[in-house]
């Protein structure tokens, strides 16, 4: 839900501070870790289901906001208000049904804006949606009747409800009824099935994410030898794959097992679905299972490319899993199902608390077997003002008081003392995270950005840095189980070692930029044979040779084209064949040294997904990291855009300063919004002396940008120009900044 215009953010604001009070509790789950989602158990049960709870999401492909829930009388009725609902039914009326059922929904229409109910439901995605149903006025209550085809009511909801109920700008709920139509086929003789995931390459039995379907689509629920798998604070086996990640079948429930699995299921006719990540091809099969037999199945699994035998290793920067001890078996199954490396399992810190703690720390977080690994990290600090940091490879964790909240290099430093790595997430771009990299950029504290996330690549907060001279690497992350939800590994980053995997070595190398990021495609690159993250140093007039290529899975998609980008623009573009069937894309290109510049690659392939909002994306993405040309000494900043780029760097710190708090935009806002926004009123302002001493470094940038000029006398002249420009721009903005300040204060003392 998003909230239009002041007055309802203020409304919200106020039912965040107030309303949990007038309905039930929130939920405050400890097995493993607190709930990050908003969930209220609500006291309004009706019959035949068990419990009722307010929240933000469903997980059932309907999602609602951070404001709670109230209770309300109409129509002589008690009613609750609010967007979304999530019902658990009574297991003894309805489980794992496969039938249509029946919810009549009594609502009050003069309180009730267009609603959706969402299900548990057998085949496809796992669940449905019905149409949105328009209030019908006239009346005090009125009853509207909603069809729910092939229910499963098998608990697979958030916190193991069965459906929901949810409205942009809310519902008034008086009353349920639901009724099953009774068409559940009597259960058919039963069989049982083996299977065993096996390389192809070693023989080894391997984890792998596997889909199983009868021939209505329906997939029979696992069993207990597969794996049990975190979703927020749920425990479930079976998960459902997003529409934009890529799945060879139109059912697209699955499962991981550790190598092995076995189950009794319904005898008939099955699809048979294995994968395991973007290295591996994709296994399909038709199995029969008979009455009484079990069938031994073995998948073996070929690989398209072996990324480690070439030296690269695949991460994933962004990993909400949480665990109760460091060798939890399910977490890393569920990472090497997906051929990740190394999975980096973020604790997820606002100005109140941690969601997904993890045991320990250093060496003794790290929990390594069969070559793949995982690995305490942190998402924190965080916040809608500065918005998203992520620190990886921490001996401890580092969570500030509320009163220090806002001071994010104090983070970024003590990660650094301790060894580690540090960057943004999100691509910056959400959450302000701009105006946090724009602080802390310049300091040098900045090693990363997550650029490839949720099926977009993001650079329009990456190159600007680059082209003032910085050097920060890419990296991504599913950000798992946000962001679809999205599945560990479908955004991940391969980082170059030139000797066996070595944790230590993986994260220092990282650091060092040696790393390409993708979601299929893999990428060569190299420039008088250097790699990505190198510095080649050159004299003016050098010749260049650059070598490159995109290699694409066809499981994954065809090629599309591969992309030459000297200093953010397009030098160079090789498109594939289309008559050709081949899975690779080869550039080459001579270029001449006649400046310092930054270079690097960007690949993708032909399919396009449904766009997501007003952009159109598409399917496959890789992007390398730069490599950097140094010509004569001189840094690599792109020197006719750095006056126009330090201008915008002024102005991101003036909003950072100026632009006035949004409580309801942290993600956690039910338990940030009492804390977050008087802080930042108290903190920024003694960011100012930080502001200054940014825009300090971003002026020296300019000023030596501008004194490399070809002709010293033109140099001297551009560059007083520019600085007095810049100078002029900066007293401008430093008054604006003064008079907010002036304001605020007079604004105080009326106050007193």
């Amino acid at each position: 839900m998003k909230f239009t215009n002041d007055r309802a953010r203020a409304s919200a604001l106020f039912l965040i501070v107030v309303g949990a009070m007038c309905v039930g509790h929130m939920i405050d789950l400890r097995a493993h870790g607190t709930e990050a989602r908003r969930v209220a158990s609500l006291k309004w049960t009706r019959n035949h289901i068990t419990r009722a709870l307010g929240t933000n999401r469903s997980e059932l492909g309907l999602n609602g906001s951070k404001a709670p829930e109230q209770m309300m009388t109409i129509g002589g009725q008690s009613c609750v208000f609010g967007d979304l609902f999530a019902f658990d039914v009574d297991d003894r009326y309805a489980f794992d049904i496969d039938e249509p059922v029946d919810v009549e929904v009594t609502y009050a229409p003069d309180r009730t804006q267009p609603f959706i109910v969402a299900w548990d439901k057998n085949g496809g995605d796992g669940y449905g949606l019905s149409k949105e149903i328009a209030p019908e006025p006239g009346a005090t209550l009125r009853k509207a009747t909603v069809r729910l085809e092939r229910a499963r009511f098998a608990g697979l909801g958030i916190l193991k409800t069965d459906f929901a109920v949810g409205a942009r700008g809310g519902i008034a709920l008086c009353d349920l009824a639901i009724s099953r139509s009774g068409a559940t086929k009597t259960a058919a003789a039963t069989g049982r099935i083996h299977i065993e995931v096996k390389d192809a390459q070693t023989g080894e039995l391997v984890p792998a994410r596997l889909g199983l379907y009868d021939a209505t689509g329906r997939t029979p629920l696992p069993s207990d030898q597969a794996l049990l798998i975190h979703r927020y604070a749920d425990e479930t086996r079976l998960l459902w794959v997003a529409p934009r990640l890529i799945w060879p079948s139109p059912q697209r429930q699955v499962f991981y097992a550790n190598g092995s699995y076995d189950s009794q299921v319904p005898a008939g006719t099955y699809e048979l679905v294995a994968t395991k990540g973007p290295e591996y091809r994709v296994f399909k099969s038709s199995v029969d299972v008979k009455p009484g037999q079990t069938n031994r199945v073995t998948v073996t699994l070929q690989r398209y490319i072996n990324q480690p035998s070439r030296g690269w290793y695949s991460g994933d920067t962004h990993l909400h899993l949480m665990r109760d001890q460091t060798e939890d078996a399910a977490v890393w199954g569920q990472v090497t199902a997906e051929d990740v490396h190394v999975g980096n399992l973020l604790e997820m810190g606002n100005i109140v608390t941690t969601h997904y703690r993890q045991p320990a720390w250093g060496k003794a977080g790290r929990y390594f077997r069969g070559g793949h690994l995982i690995a305490s990290g942190q998402e924190d600090p965080r916040t809608t003002e500065r918005g998203h940091t992520i620190h990886h490879n921490l001996q401890k964790p580092i969570h500030l008081p509320p009163e220090e909240f806002f001071s994010y290099h104090k983070v970024f430093e003590g990660s650094h003392s301790q060894g580690g790595v540090s960057g943004y997430a999100h691509m910056a771009q959400i959450f302000n995270g701009r105006r946090g990299l724009s602080l802390d950029a310049p300091f040098e504290l900045v090693d990363f950005i997550e650029v490839l996330q949720g099926g977009r690549l993001g650079v329009d907060n990456w190159y600007p840095y680059l082209n003032l001279g910085f050097k920060i690497s890419p990296a991504a992350g599913s950000d798992y189980p946000y962001y679809g939800p999205s599945l560990p590994g479908v955004e991940r980053y391969y980082v170059k070692l030139d000797a066996p995997f070595d944790p230590d070595a993986w994260y220092a190398s990282f650091k060092a930029g040696h790393v390409f990021v993708t979601n299929g495609p893999m990428l060569d690159f190299t420039i008088n044979g250097q790699g990505m993250g190198q510095e080649i140093h050159v004299a003016r007039g050098a010749r260049l040779e650059i070598a490159a290529s995109s290699q694409l899975n066809p499981d994954f998609d065809k090629p599309g084209r591969l992309e030459l980008i000297v200093q953010g623009d397009v030098v160079a573009t090789e498109r594939a064949d289309i008559s050709d069937r081949g899975d690779r894309i080869e550039l080459r290109k001579e270029l001449t040294a006649d400046r310092s510049m930054w270079i690097a690659v960007r690949a993708s392939g032909a399919r396009e997904v449904p766009a997501q909002g007003p952009v159109q994306e598409l399917g496959a993405l890789a992007h390398s990291a730069p490599i950097y040309v140094i010509v004569d000494g001189q840094p690599s900043w792109k020197t006719a855009a750095v006056p126009e780029l330090v201008r915008a760097e002024h102005q991101i710190l003036q909003d950072l300063l100026t632009a006035p708090v949004d409580p309801m935009g942290d993600l956690e806002a039910w338990e940030t919004v009492n804390v977050l926004a008087p802080q930042w009123e108290r903190q920024r302002f003694l960011l100012r002396s930080r502001v200054q001493q940014a825009d300090a470094k971003y002026d020296d940038i300019l000023r030596r940008a501008t004194s490399v000029r070809s002709s010293p006398a033109q140099s001297r002249v551009e560059a007083i120009g520019l600085v007095v420009i810049a100078a002029l721009a900066l007293v401008a903005i430093r008054g604006r900044r003064v008079s907010h300040d002036e304001r605020r204060d007079r604004k105080e003392r009326r106050a007193t």
